[in-house]
């Protein structure tokens, strides 16, 4: 005799289908399994190619959509697109869960995990987090290290990487043991160390930029896109061709950008240490006339630490109800994600003609930065040898480096400055920069220092529109400027900053001059890198040096402070 489930509508029993599931997020489909496998007639109208509408249903209640959907520019996903999406995430879900790292799957693992992360509003992280994704990215590392370098292993370890900055917490990375840090360390460290050959070889698949038009259009919308299916080595270097992701089109995250993050991350579990020869307070060193830090200045810095994702993830499981009104005022998690998935990501029905600025925001550089540089080992010095392999030497030292940034805006019928390049980096470094205000427009007027052209900027507003009312986001070009505070000259130094972003990817060129001409022969240093989750600014940074001369170079992190 038929059981009774069968006759009902199929409307019906899907709903009952649906209810059968434990609500929880992470639970599992047994109920579901076990409705199924009553009969074979049940097992048919419920499978997710007679009824993919039961599981987009259990998609939208189990992970996030909200950031897909901002991202397509649009409400809905078919059902069989989600239905088919909760089939990949269940697989790749199982797979961590039993931390297997099996070569035939784990790039594609690897994209549905960072993807996942970079739309998580909680959800996301909630499954990945619960089926234990901090032991299978670092198993993926652990196996990297020692690994050959080669075409076909660097989307893997790029993606490992970026992974790895997402779901590792402070308090993760302290408690690993110190041989372990320091494989991630050797790891990531012939990167870093070697870090001008890296930062430009994967900027979002952009090869063709060209110079600013008239209108700024080629400085802000996307070049001629060179993102195969298929490396040289046949290897995919981007997301399996899923309805999914159907929209965009998806390039390998920056490797150096990534490394230099996890590469801070790690480093900080052991502090600066603070030199004992140096006075206490900066009252005791105004009494006997030192110059320079004092113990508090160091203690200052060294209090801070780079922000990462997965901490501010661990306190929203434990805030209170109290806590609630807060968080909804801030962004959602997946907005401060927007400018890094837009810098691996292209929309392919956009027009460019009503292109915004999504892989760069104008206004979140403006404020007070702090963090520090390592110094790399000169080109010129040879691996050493660490566990029978080959590792690059480490950095010379890590000094703290703070500053003040404000940014300009170009908008039409204005021009923007010209762009100008510089051997040796990626960006619009700006070498010569001279600022006038405009008392009358309330403008700020530029030149370039070499004719008597000036250019027309208006400074950011906090409160999101420009002096003229217009859209941020519809701005041509955006221009740094900004200098050291006045509370940390006497520690660190006094300096100048001026810097451009190229608007099509994000890349931050910002250039550090002495205020004082005999400043300690510091000279002139640029600082280049991207802007991690709205947070922290990471990069490479190098002094400009004659032409044939080997200059100084190594990395940065700077995290903005809350003043």
């Amino acid at each position: 005799m038929p059981s009774q489930l069968q006759t009902i509508p199929l409307d019906v029993l899907t709903q009952v289908a649906f209810f059968t599931i434990d609500s929880s997020p992470t639970s599992a489909l047994d109920a579901l399994l076990q409705l199924m496998l009553c009969c074979r007639q049940l097992h048919r109208l419920l499978s997710i190619e007679t009824c993919p509408q039961l599981y987009a249903r259990i998609f939208r209640a189990k992970f996030d959509l909200r950031g897909h959907c901002r991202r397509e520019r649009q409400h809905t996903k078919t059902t069989s697109c989600l239905a088919s999406e909760l089939r990949v995430r269940r697989r790749v879900l199982c797979r961590i869960r039993r931390c297997e790292v099996v070569s035939p799957y784990l790039l594609d693992d690897l994209w549905t995990v960072y993807l996942m992360l970079l739309e998580s509003d909680e959800l996301n992280e909630l499954h990945l987090h619960d089926a234990g994704v901090v032991s299978w990215v670092l198993r993926i590392l652990r196996e990297r290290h020692g690994q050959e370098n080669s075409e076909a292993r660097e989307p893997v370890l790029s993606l490992a990487v970026s992974v790895a900055c997402l779901v590792l917490s402070h308090s993760q990375i302290f408690s690993l043991p110190v041989d372990d840090r320091n494989q991630v360390l050797n790891l990531l460290r012939p990167f870093t160390t070697s870090a001008p050959q890296y930062l430009a070889s994967n900027v979002s698949g952009v090869v063709d930029r060209g110079i600013l038009s008239s209108n700024g259009l080629l400085n802000r919308v996307p070049g001629q896109l060179n993102v195969s299916s298929k490396n040289s080595q046949g290897i995919s270097d981007h997301p399996i061709s899923t309805s999914y992701f159907s929209r965009f089109t998806i390039s390998t995250p920056n490797l150096l950008s990534g490394s230099v993050f996890l590469t801070f991350a790690f480093k900080e579990v052991t502090a600066l240490q603070i030199p004992p020869h140096l006075p206490p307070t900066r009252a005791a060193a105004i009494a006997t006339d030192r110059h320079g830090p004092t113990k508090e200045d160091f203690v200052a810095i060294t209090s801070r630490s780079t922000p990462l994702v997965a901490d501010s993830f661990l306190q929203s499981q434990t805030r209170s109800d109290s806590d609630l009104t807060g968080e909804q005022q801030r962004p959602s998690r997946s907005a401060t994600h927007d400018e890094d998935f837009y810098r691996i990501a292209r929309h392919l029905d956009v027009p460019a003609e009503t292109w915004e600025l999504q892989a760069y925001i104008p206004g979140l550089l403006t404020g007070v930065w702090e963090g520090s540089y390592m110094v790399a080992p000169p080109t010129s010095c040879s691996p050493v040898a660490s566990s029978g392999l080959e590792v690059s030497q480490d950095f010379l030292c890590r000094q703290p480096i703070q500053f003040r940034l404000e940014e300009h805006l170009s908008f039409t019928p204005w021009l923007p400055l010209p762009i100008e390049t510089q051997d040796g980096f990626d960006g619009h470094v700006v070498r010569n920069l001279c600022a006038s205000e405009d008392e009358s427009s309330k403008r700020t007027q530029f030149s370039d220092g070499n004719t008597a052209k000036t250019y027309r900027y208006e400074p950011f507003r906090l409160s999101g529109a420009s002096e003229s009312g217009r859209d941020p986001r519809h701005a041509l070009d955006v221009v740094i400027t900004g200098e050291t505070p006045n509370r940390f000259e006497a520690a660190w130094g006094a300096y100048s900053f001026v810097g451009r972003i190229r608007l099509s990817d994000g890349l931050i060129s910002l250039t550090r001059k002495p205020k004082s001409a005999g400043d300690d022969g510091c000279g002139t240093w640029v600082f280049e890198g991207y802007l991690h989750s709205r947070r922290t600014f990471v990069g490479k940074w190098g002094t400009l040096s004659a032409l044939g001369q080997e200059g100084v170079g190594g990395i940065f992190s700077v995290s903005k402070t809350a003043d």
